[in-house]
């Protein structure tokens, strides 16, 4: 039986005869092809706006057939797995038997399962998301981790679980984007803008809305509004948007009936925002508090997407809302009358859905499903209007709408996209005012109160100090390794002044590491100070040991820039020894605080410049 290594090897290798075979042209040529067209682009064209507004437009359009396909293939598996049709998917119907009800996701646990077994195997490290490529990596992303990331989507969206499919459409459409740029060789700052151009096209595909596409891709795949940046990115939600309808990708439309919005409805829009923070803050403790829970060492790692999939079957036997993403069920949430025990019931059991789903290792987001949640708070809050009185005509479809955009704001951590979504959807724009108002609230509060958004918040809990998708890969990159000195003077700590200093005259260096019998650091010594006159009189009595300072301050190669200015701050001097580990102290380099405040200077100012869009060199 061969292995998996073994396999990829023979694939490999079977991949390098194919390309090598003059008779198969049809292999070699787009190669060849490929490879003439970027030796050939002028070197004044490579840095231009203009290409990468192109190959941004080439990324977009890929995300958007990418969203087409993996959504035909999700009703598909709907179809066969649940008999639904398209036009109500699980979530909007109720002639879902109880047996497929519970079995769907139980059974899809299973083979989720196995596909993370098989990942363990042939993948095993953590694929890199798009917030965490800008933010660590420069942009770098790999479009097989991201085939996988979309394939588990796949999965667990197709067999009921309570996930959305926008993590996967955002993963592959940025994986994508990722590796042409890589292709042509595009800069570190023009390669983080296409990831943000392939989740603005995978956006834009999804909902219609290209203007939210390109909202997304500033507010959490990029971090900052650039001018260089905006026309890449809108071609490219422009071009997922168009390829997407062009598929009949069905649009996702909400239907309201608003007419005029009074000034009351204006503060009660303030409390739905801080209602809807309060949920969505609840929310994410519990994915974590859920993802927690199950990490025992009596539960396999197999087991958990098991259980998490009987646990959402059993939901769904109250209410097939609580299944899959919720788009069919967000359809008709303003028509279908329920009570506020209905109602309350659904919402509780859907954030249990969902957060059972993600802790339990089920692949995708919470995109949708905090979309969903957010209507059905609203309905309520209208409900709640209603007992007391005040119920005006539009209320239900203005608080529906409302709750969405505020409650997927406080958990996705967008209120730009969602206020430009909530707009695209509807098609009524005098909703703008008070969704702004929601939204702006909502994610303030969630700011204050919790500070994370949900891709931050699982950031942290890895140990991931990443609060945005702004890139801070350099700071990581600037380390003690990549800044020593490497030709270190060297002397014996016994070894007597005299020597020493016919050894290094004065001028020569301004400190030498003093060494160990066993080779090891020992500390360092002030050339200056060892030929002072005051000393002439013990250069044969004294040795170099005597005059050894900083014994036990040095630097690790891993430390970055910041971490070693902390240890220059405590060992108040300007230059330190590097050694391999604390445990092997044998001594590698020397560090000078001034060279390294330096590069470090240089560095925040290369990256604010290519937040602003001006040119750098390199």
């Amino acid at each position: 039986m061969v292995s998996i290594s073994g396999f990829k090897k023979i694939w490999s290798e079977k991949a390098r005869q194919d390309l090598e075979n003059p008779a198969r042209p049809y292999v070699i040529a787009p190669a060849k092809w490929l490879g003439a067209f970027r030796a050939g682009i002028p070197a004044r064209f490579k840095r231009s706006e203009f290409r990468i507004t192109l190959i941004a437009m080439v990324a977009g359009g890929i995300a958007g057939l990418c969203v087409s396909v993996m959504s035909q293939i999700v009703l598909f598996a709907h179809h066969v797995i649940f008999l639904v049709s398209s036009n109500t998917g699980i979530s909007g119907t109720q002639a879902i038997t109880p047996l497929r009800t519970f079995l769907g996701p139980a059974l899809g646990g299973i083979v989720f399962g196995l596909s993370l077994l098989l990942q363990s195997k042939w993948r095993p490290r953590l694929p890199v998301d798009p917030i965490e490529a800008n933010a660590l990596h420069g942009g770098r992303m790999s479009v097989r981790d991201s085939l996988a990331v979309a394939g588990q989507n796949l999965i667990s969206n197709g067999c009921g679980a309570s996930v959305g499919l926008e993590a996967g459409y955002t993963q592959i459409g940025a994986g994508f984007a990722s590796n042409i740029g890589r292709y042509f060789e595009m800069r570190r700052s023009d390669l983080r803008i296409l990831v943000g151009c392939g989740a603005a096209g995978a956006i834009a595909a999804a909902f219609d809305a290209p203007l939210a596409g390109a909202a997304y891709a500033f507010e959490l795949v990029i971090g900052v509004y650039t001018i260089p940046a905006l026309a890449p990115v809108a071609v490219a939600a422009f071009m997922g948007d168009m390829v997407a309808k062009g598929l009949s990708h069905p649009p996702f439309v909400v239907a309201v009936s608003i007419q005029n919005i009074g000034f009351s409805n204006y503060p009660l829009a303030v409390v739905l925002g801080a209602l809807s923070a309060l949920v969505g803050i609840v929310l994410m403790r519990l994915v974590t508090f859920v993802e927690q829970s199950v990490r025992q060492r009596w539960l396999p790692p197999l087991a958990r997407p098991i259980l998490g999939g009987c646990a959402v079957g059993s939901f769904g036997l109250y209410s097939t809302q609580v299944l899959s993403a919720g788009h069919g069920a967000l359809h008709l949430l303003r028509d279908i009358p329920q009570t506020a025990l209905v109602l309350g019931t659904i919402l509780v059991l859907k954030c249990f859905a969902s957060a059972v789903c993600i802790g339990t290792g089920f692949r995708g987001g919470l995109f949708f499903a905090s979309l969903f949640i957010g209507g059905l708070l609203g309905k309520l809050f209208a409900i709640g209007l209603a007992s007391i009185g005040y119920m005006p005509d539009e209320a239900m479809s203005l608080f529906i709408v409302t709750g969405m955009a505020s409650l997927a704001a406080a958990v996705i951590g967008a209120p730009l996209t969602m206020i430009v979504l909530a707009l695209e959807v509807t098609g009524v724009l005098s909703l703008t005012g008070v969704v702004m108002l929601s939204v702006l609230v909502a994610s303030l509060t969630t700011r204050e109160f919790f500070g994370y958004s949900f891709a931050t918040w699982r950031f942290h809990l890895r140990g991931e100090s990443i609060r945005s998708a702004q890139d801070i890969g350099w700071i990581r990159s600037l380390t003690v390794d990549t800044l020593m000195w490497r030709d270190v003077p060297m002397a014996a700590r016994a070894m007597r002044l005299g020597d020493f200093r016919m050894a290094f005259p004065l001028g020569s260096f301004r400190q030498v590491v003093a060494l160990d019998e066993d080779q090891t650091y020992a500390g360092l010594i002030d050339v200056a100070r060892a030929h002072g006159s005051e000393l002439d009189e013990l250069s044969d009595v004294l040795v170099v040991d005597d005059l050894t300072t900083l014994a036990n301050q040095k630097l690790l190669p891993k430390m970055t820039a910041r971490e070693a200015a902390d240890a220059f701050d405590v060992a108040n001097t300007d230059l330190l020894a590097v050694v391999e580990s604390q445990d092997q102290p044998k001594v590698i380099g020397l560090l000078s605080e001034a060279y390294m405040l330096r590069r470090y200077a240089a560095e925040l100012e290369r990256s604010r410049r290519e937040a602003l869009g001006e040119a750098v060199d390199g």
